[in-house]
């Protein structure tokens, strides 16, 4: 067949995007090169969307370029680059081990739903110019694949790794070692888990649905193909009607009865063009071939710009075991015997560092929860209500899971629409997302005299540190000046089921006072030994 070696290469393409954006995921070991990984997220089409609207970085031209080839092309991105429609092709290639009988005839045109295409289409839009992202958040292929992959697929990678690695334990081979996650909250889980199964369900039925009814990605991609310069189309000469071309056709858009090919429809997966051997279903230039049919033509040319900029970046190497564990370990020395009583009163959640404050993160975070993957400590988690119904499942930091380690800027490197935008690491450690907060009457120090003190012995900067307080005990003493807002005093609190201590979120970040470095007061020198 003509287009054989067309649609092994765009098979393979396809699938090296699948499982390097899959595996960025769930890569708790920095396995990706840097420069690799940018190379496959640059092009998300939201995402460089967003970025392009805010100017944030060159990155920005990767929906142009998804734009010049639709308008070359056709839909090539829903089929080569998208991992959410490669998995559905994966998903949707499995029903014929479920049905043999039904190989030949997998699939038959049918009508568009243009309604309900169009309007979740032109919902998206609207609430990203008027600056809701709740839409895109909940719509956006790239996005909600982010989240099934951090939320649901994750969690699993890092058992079987755990249990790979207590048997080759057994065998003295410590080439795997055990890595800790933090539980999302289950209300956090509903939106993926509800997402996945209705994927699978309309993948595995219906092919390519999703993408041409709930995707405004897929929506938009299709209004732009039809003035795109090579189109599939059917010729009306040698076509017999034969069927072939629509049983294999997953977006179910080739209506033989009529010889037309919906081509808004199409996701450039080429299947049908190596289904005919009389060549009555073809891949024709827009314009220039005599005997093409229902193949309108373009009136302009243009070209694929190739340029290219790693942009996404995603671990770098630290060392935050320790820490963790130590954490844990001080605040597992002080268990209290009573309750607390007194609420955590927090005026807002706490975005991560480089966000800027609410608003801005808000209005272009698509919660693909990349960051939620990439961060070290896990103290990244989705929200539920947190930001409101306008910010579903956009990540907050969330101190009782763990804290955010002073020198990390991970979240900052690997956010693909520059709603956390990047950090140096000196810039990290003034940034403040939040102020600490002491709440006297639920301190085991005040309430069960109680020596403790593991919230000033996990501050990075000293803002809080221990002062005498009755007999031998010292209290917590705080300075918002110098605080970060890490939560590190947060996570190591005992206290339960309120803390002593934490951080209320900053609407707007701040900048943190550098902390004073005490001078060494000179001593006289010491005495010679006498011997």
């Amino acid at each position: 067949m003509r287009y054989k070696v067309l649609k092994t290469f765009r098979v393979a393409v396809s699938l090296i995007f699948l499982f390097v954006l899959s595996f960025a995921f769930v890569d708790f070991a920095e396995t990706l090169p840097n420069w690799f990984l940018g190379g496959f997220t640059w092009i998300q089409f939201i995402p460089s969307l967003l970025e392009f609207v805010n100017l944030v970085s060159i990155a920005s031209i990767g929906f142009v370029v998804i734009l010049l080839v639709t308008l070359l092309f056709g839909r090539v991105y829903c089929s080569t680059v998208c991992p959410m429609g490669i998995m559905q092709d994966v998903v949707s290639r499995t029903r014929t081990w479920f049905s043999k009988k039904k190989r030949k005839k997998r699939f038959k045109y049918s009508r568009p739903h243009n309604r309900l295409r169009y309007s979740l289409m032109a919902i998206t839009a609207l609430g990203l110019i008027f600056g809701a992202v709740i839409f895109s958040n909940l719509l956006d292929p790239f996005s909600n694949f982010g989240k099934i992959f951090s939320q649901l697929i994750r969690p699993l990678y890092y058992g079987a790794n755990n249990i790979l690695a207590n048997i080759m334990g057994n065998f003295d081979v410590y080439t795997f070692y055990h890595v800790e996650t933090k539980q999302s909250a289950w209300a956090a889980l509903i939106y993926p888990a509800a997402i996945l199964m209705l994927v699978l369900w309309l993948s595995f039925r219906k092919g390519r649905l999703y993408c041409n009814t709930v995707c405004p990605v897929g929506t938009l991609l299709g209004l732009v193909s039809k003035a795109s310069y090579y189109k599939v189309g059917i010729n009306s000469h040698t076509c017999t009607q034969c069927g072939k071309c629509a049983a294999v056709c997953k977006s179910q858009c080739i209506d033989v009865k009529n010889k037309k090919v919906d081509f808004s429809r199409c996701v450039g997966c080429f299947n049908c063009l190596n289904s005919c051997e009389l060549s009555g279903i073809d891949y024709y230039p827009g314009y220039g071939k005599k005997n093409k049919a229902n193949v309108k033509p373009n009136l302009s040319q243009v070209t694929v710009d190739k340029g290219r900029r790693e942009v996404l970046t995603k671990a770098v190497g630290m060392v935050i075991g320790s820490s963790i564990l130590s954490a844990k370990a001080y605040a597992e020395e002080v268990i209290p015997t009573k309750k607390t009583t007194i609420p955590n009163d927090k005026n807002f959640p706490v975005t991560p560092p480089g966000s800027l404050g609410i608003e801005h993160f808000n209005d272009t975070c698509t919660a693909c929860h990349l960051c939620i993957s990439a961060c070290p400590t896990h103290v990244i988690q989705p929200s539920v209500l947190e930001y409101g119904i306008g910010g579903f499942m956009q990540p907050r930091l969330d101190y009782h899971a763990s804290f955010c380690n002073y020198d990390c800027i991970v979240c900052s490197e690997v956010c693909p629409t520059g709603a956390i935008m990047s950090l140096t690491t000196e810039a990290k450690k003034t940034t403040q997302v939040g102020k600490v907060i002491f709440e006297k009457d639920n301190c085991v120090v005040h309430t069960e005299s109680t020596s403790c003190g593991a919230c000033a012995e996990h501050c990075p900067t000293k803002a809080v540190r221990m002062v005498p307080y009755e007999g031998t005990l010292t209290i917590p003493e705080t300075d918002e000046s110098i605080c970060v807002g890490c939560g590190a005093c947060e996570y190591a609190c005992p206290t339960r089921p309120f803390r002593a201590i934490f951080v209320d979120g900053n609407g707007e970040h701040q900048v943190a006072k550098l902390p004073e470095v005490e001078a060494l007061e000179d001593d006289e020198p010491l005495e010679e030994f006498p011997f």
